[in-house]
């Protein structure tokens, strides 16, 4: 019901607009490329890039309904040891230009200030803020003031004397309105609690981001690396064929030797140097990759520091128990977190579209007046504008209840929606436990089949070297042939190369470890 004066004049009322903003999050996530070389590939396998972030679409996204709540804001701290520093995030200058090569903990620091994705991520937490404010200031009364003119023209009814006149006349009106919801099924006060759940939804998102940025910096680490290993390896091997050459050069010269070992260790020199042209490539690749997760300047030096081998035997000893393991990840890991916000948040959801069943009450109030810039009094003379607007002021006050009666279902299909969101928020949540599940305990089974595979590995390399130089002293006798020898390097090389698989293999599962521990 509205209660107004009586011959009040005609009035203009405000008009309100609510806009309402809808943000989606989506967490732009860099991918990683396989490796092109078969030795690496052998090394990082599809396993291994998602065994510990727990790879699912649901995991890394947030969203894009507001979500909100009574959360308690305290989190565990974690952090974890890696080459001796520490992965608690750095502030956002740690991303500095440095001297010297960057270790593994410099990576971290620098994707945490610089990588695009976690940046995107940090927008999303940004509006989600925006529109939790945006939420709490409608609970607020609106108050907007309309101000209009009109010229008339033939007949119609004078703004003043609500009269009808024929006649051409100039006039207008203003208006201030105030409105104040009361009661809306609360609607709005669950739009709030919604609106804390989203907030909370995608900080969790940016963390699963982050923790897949990290895995993928630490496994590009991994191939720079054995890159820069094996072209060590393979310079080394291009040096020796050389020298080996020169001494089957002179012996030609001589007569002691014939012109196939000639050949036998030129094919093998060329051989080798399209080896190395093919790793350097492979080093590139995989150096361009780290600088795309890295957000870093390709006009700018940039060297990756060696790692620390001599924790290789602590970690060799190192015992970890799945079970244990598993149950702390899935207590802690963000993407078990976002799924849990998301599900609170589809039950509020319900509760907001529930609301629209329910009456709404409002009340306000306006202030209005008019003129015509052609009234006169009764002398003739032309009343002032002043003068007719506080005349003609008229005010009013109201209380508006509107009840639903029949919305041709819509209200009803809104909250069988929600229920459907709700059950695929509970499926998701059992589908991202699942999946870090199983992920997580085949890395562990990785870790555990690395530790055996590096003892095998290192020591088969330590006797193939042995054996090598057995060879090389044989072949200075003359007692074995040059391709009996280059047969040897071979067995070498295939043994040096596993070696360094093994051992980069055994260190970095355990960094992976560590860093899906210290989240």
């Amino acid at each position: 019901m509205r209660f107004e004066q009586s011959k009040m004049p005609q009035k203009i009322n405000g008009v309100i607009q609510i806009f309402r903003l809808k943000i989606s999050i989506r967490s732009a996530i860099n991918k990683q490329g396989l490796m092109k070389r078969e030795r690496s590939a052998h090394f990082f396998s599809n396993a291994i890039l998602i065994t510990i972030i727990g790879v699912h679409p649901f995991i890394f996204s947030a969203s894009g309904q507001i979500r909100g709540g009574n959360i308690n804001n305290s989190e565990k701290n974690k952090s974890t040891t890696i080459e001796k520093t520490t992965l608690e995030e750095e502030p956002e200058n740690s991303g500095v230009r440095k001297n010297g090569p960057y270790t593994l903990s410099d990576c971290y620091n620098l994707a945490r200030a610089r990588n695009i994705g976690l940046k995107q991520a940090q927008n999303a937490i940004n509006t989600n803020q925006i529109d939790r404010k945006t939420a709490q200031y409608n609970l607020l009364p609106s108050l907007s003031y309309d101000l209009g003119h009109f010229i008339s023209f033939g007949k119609n009814i004078d703004p003043v004397t609500n009269t009808f006149v024929n006649q051409r006349f100039s006039g207008g009106s203003t208006a201030l309105s105030l409105q104040l919801q009361l009661f809306s099924g609360f609607n709005k006060i669950n739009t709030i609690k919604q609106s804390a759940y989203l907030i909370r939804s995608a900080e969790y998102a940016r963390k699963s981001a982050e923790l897949e940025v990290l895995t993928n910096i630490t496994l590009t680490y991994a191939r720079l690396l054995l890159g820069k290993e094996e072209l060590s390896v393979q310079r080394n091997n291009i040096q020796s064929t050389t020298k080996e050459l020169e001494v089957v050069k002179e012996k030609i010269n001589v007569g002691r030797l014939s012109k196939y070992e000639f050949y036998t260790f030129n094919a093998r020199l060329n051989t080798e140097q399209a080896d190395l042209v093919s790793i350097q490539n492979d080093s590139l690749s995989a150096l361009q990759d780290l600088r795309q997760l890295l957000n870093f300047p390709y006009s700018e030096k940039f060297e990756i520091a060696p790692i620390d081998t001599t924790t290789l035997s602590k970690i060799i000893t190192a015992n970890i128990s799945p079970e244990k393991y598993l149950e702390d990840i899935l207590i802690s890991h963000p993407a078990m977190k976002q799924a849990e916000m998301d599900v609170q948040a589809a039950h509020l959801g319900e509760k907001i579209a529930k609301s629209s069943f329910y009456p709404s009450l409002s009340v306000g109030g306006n202030l209005v007046s008019n003129y015509n810039i052609g009234e006169q009094d009764t002398n003739g003379g032309k009343i002032p504008l002043k003068t007719q607007l506080n005349d003609n002021l008229g005010q009013n006050i109201y209380i508006s209840l509107s009840i639903p009666i029949f919305s041709q279902m819509q209200n009803a299909n809104k909250v069988k929606k929600e229920k459907i969101n709700i059950s695929n928020a509970e499926l998701a949540m059992q589908d991202a436990k699942n999946t870090i599940a199983t992920n997580t305990l085949q890395i562990i089974n990785d870790f555990n089949g690395a530790k055996q595979k590096f003892t095998a590995i290192l020591s088969a390399w330590e006797e193939n070297k042995l054996s090598y130089n057995l060879y090389k002293e044989k072949y200075r006798l003359g007692q074995i042939s040059s391709v009996e020898l280059l047969a040897a390097r071979d067995i070498l090389n295939t043994s040096t190369s596993k070696y360094l698989q093994a051992k980069l293999q055994l260190f970095f599962q355990y960094q992976l470890l560590e860093l899906l521990k210290a989240f």
